[in-house]
């Protein structure tokens, strides 16, 4: 029997529940964003964007501000998103963790 490769991620995720909104060119929707980490974010979309994989979106929230970032993968109702990584990125993420968490 072989063994499992287990994979690490690069980037603690924090589980969060918090709304928000993901635009990219073929649409908008609200949702939630199930977690986070500096790298990225999984957001569980309320309706259909038609969200494909390196296709550029924006993230609105009240408690991140404005973030962008490119679809990493989809499946189902959900996009994991690869945010830019920048120092305003880093500042909105760490001021959610000192102010919302």
């Amino acid at each position: 029997m072989p063994q499992q490769q287990v994979i690490e991620r690069k980037a603690k995720r924090t589980v969060t529940k918090f709304t928000g909104t993901v635009a990219c060119k073929n649409g908008t929707s609200r949702g939630i964003v199930k977690d986070l980490s500096p790298a990225g974010i999984c957001f569980q979309l309320y309706f259909d964007i038609n969200a494909k994989t390196g296709q550029e979106v924006t993230i609105e929230s009240e408690e991140l501000g404005h973030l962008t970032g490119i679809v990493h993968w989809y499946r189902s109702d959900k996009i994991g998103i690869k945010l830019n990584i920048s120092s305003n990125t880093a500042a909105q993420i760490s001021s959610y963790y000192k102010f919302f968490r």
